[in-house]
This record gives structure tokens, sequence and C-alpha cells, in this order.
């Protein structure tokens, strides 16, 4: 069939008509907010090494913003999801890598910081008030693995990690004790430490107070070892630190204390390693600085992924754990990276 011309223009004067009705078609894109510069300006090289753990056309993705404080954040892989804290408001969220929705998980959390899961899959959370460490159990109830050390309340456990042993190991600077906002204010009564608990403790293990206001920790990949952020210059003349410990095999005691990276324009707060081994921490130090700063194991500084917003904390989720997962200020992100998280 040969159509004219005439009948050519009301055919394509019909399809015009039915390509503007969304009432006749299933899918509807939207063009959504068009993009500053594509592709983004996130990613930062330092080093070229950094070329192969970045993906440059990998879009940075901001997933939910309304938040006082994000912190925490701690991938769940069987429900494929995060566990993060909005600390102000004494919240844990959830966010549904599937929907790609962000939801209230628990009210009233005793202004839940750090979260962990165990190797029984079990969520592990760090409280500024009451200043403990509480696990919750598989059947709703609670556990208070830690609250007290030697007679005195702990200052405000602010991040943890979990040992293949069921022992954890948790920072303990205070941050949730200087003001009523993130905690209660009031003064400390214990140096600030981080610790070792488990089941069969009455009270936690002090590993060291070697270090003026530990942060963020994260396990070496090889389990022997961690490293802990200290964000000393929050109260003290001191510049900030990542610093790394040898761990025991029982995980009870630590040794060779190794300052890995000192800045004295950048605090470092939570903190994931990859498989090779790299750092990946949150970063504060203003524009051009805050999100997130990559290191060798050696400290030498590899990359950045540069957020609008203050960063907080990281961890690798995902099928594959290429994906980094970021809390900031009030929002959190996301990015495809060329690695896996350890």
């Amino acid at each position: 069939m040969k159509l004219g011309r005439r009948q050519f223009l009301s055919a394509t004067a019909g399809l015009a008509a039915v390509g503007t009705s969304p009432s006749l078609f299933a899918f509807q894109t939207s063009q959504g907010a068009v993009p500053d510069r594509y592709p983004i300006e996130a990613w930062k090289v330092e080093d070229p090494r950094f070329n192969d753990y970045m993906i440059f056309n990998s879009p940075l993705e901001r997933h939910w913003s309304g938040g006082l404080w994000t912190e925490g954040p701690a991938w769940n892989a069987v429900g494929r999801y995060v566990v993060f804290s909005d600390i102000p408001r004494a919240l844990q969220m959830r966010w549904d890598e599937a929907t790609d929705q962000v939801s209230v998980l628990r009210h009233n959390v005793g202004y839940s910081n750090g979260n962990t899961f165990d190797h029984q899959g079990r969520l592990v959370s760090c409280e500024h008030h009451p200043s403990r460490v509480l696990r919750y159990e598989w059947d709703g109830a609670t556990t208070v693995l830690a609250e007290r050390y030697q007679g005195k309340p702990l200052n405000a456990p602010n991040d943890l990690v979990a040992l293949p042993s069921g022992g954890v190991i948790f920072t303990d600077p205070g941050y949730g004790a200087h003001f009523d906002y993130e905690g209660k204010k009031r003064a400390l009564e214990l140096e600030t430490a981080i610790y070792y608990v488990d089941d069969s403790l009455d009270e936690p293990i002090k590993l060291t107070e070697d270090i003026h206001k530990p942060n963020g920790i994260v396990l070496a990949p090889d389990g022997r070892g961690f490293y802990a952020s200290d964000s000393a210059p929050t109260h003290f003349e001191e510049p900030a630190r990542i610093i790394r410990w040898s761990l025991s095999e029982d995980g009870r005691s630590v040794s060779d204390r190794q300052v890995i990276v000192t800045s004295e324009d950048t605090i470092f707060d939570g903190m994931a390693c990859d498989m090779d081994g790299n750092i990946w921490s949150s970063a504060n130090g203003g524009e051009g600085i805050d999100g997130v700063v990559v290191f060798s194991p050696e400290g030498d500084l590899l990359g950045r992924v540069l957020l609008p917003e203050v960063c907080s904390n990281v961890c690798f989720v995902g099928k594959d754990r290429n994906r980094l997962f970021m809390t900031a200020s009030q929002s959190v992100y996301t990015v495809y990276t060329a690695t896996r998280g350890a």
C-alpha cells in the first residue's frame, strides 16, 4: 500500500497525538533534572593507581535527603538493604536496594550511631544515650553487650566491627555526650578508648587509649588488624590521623601501633576497606575535600569521591559489593566503583 502525501501527513499527525497521550503507553520516561555536567566530576584522581578503582561515568546518585546527621551504614546482603542512623532524631533508617526506598526501621533507638551485622546476621549498634552497645536478637529481643567499664558509664559508643569469633570491637570517643543533640550532655567519666567485648564478659576489655578521639573503625581485609580514625582536631590541638593496630588471634589485645595517615586539613570518620586493602574514608574539610578520600594500605593518597555535603561514613553494598554507599550530613549517596569491598 502506497500513501499519498496528504495521507502520510495525516498518519504522522495521528502518531504524534498518540505519542503525547500518556494513557496509551504503559511506560513513560522522565527526563528528570538536567545535570550540570556529565560525566560527573565527583571522581578526583590524585595518583594514577586510582584509575584502577574508579569508573569515570558511574553516576553519583542521591537516594534520600532530609536527615539531620546520617551515620553508621551497614549492609545486609540477605535482605539487600542498608541500615543507617539519623542520630539527632534517634532513628534507624533502612535503604532498600531493590526498590530504592528509604523508610524508618526503628524509632527511639538511643541516638544510635554506628551499626554492623555480626557473623550470625544480627544487627549490633552503638548508642549514645543510654551509652551502650546493643544487639538485636532474632526474636526481637535486645542484648546489652556493654554499657559500663570499671563501674563507670561508657562515654558514647560510636562505631564498631564484628569479629568471626563473636566478639565486637568498638570506639568510645564521647561525641554523644558533648551536646543535647546527638545524645545527652554530660561530663565524660572515662578516657576515650577502643574496647573489645563478647558474651562471656561482664564488662568490655580496654584495647587502647592511645588515641585522642577514636571515631570510625574498620577491620583490615586479612582480619589481623584494624584501622581507627582519630578525629582529634574537634577537641585537641592535634592533627587528624588514621591509625592501624595489629590484633591478637582472640581479639582481646592489640600491638604494633602505626600511624598510616596524618592530616592538617581533613577530619576522618567512618571507613571501609576494599579487597586490595585500600582505605575508603569519609572526609570533612570543606569544598573540594568533603566526601570520601581513598588511601593505599601504606597511606598514599590515591583519589577522592567529592560530595556536596560532609560525609560521615561509608560501606560497600550490592551483590558484587562494588557499590559505595555514603552517609552524608543530610543525605545518602551511592556510586559504583571498579573494586569490591573486602
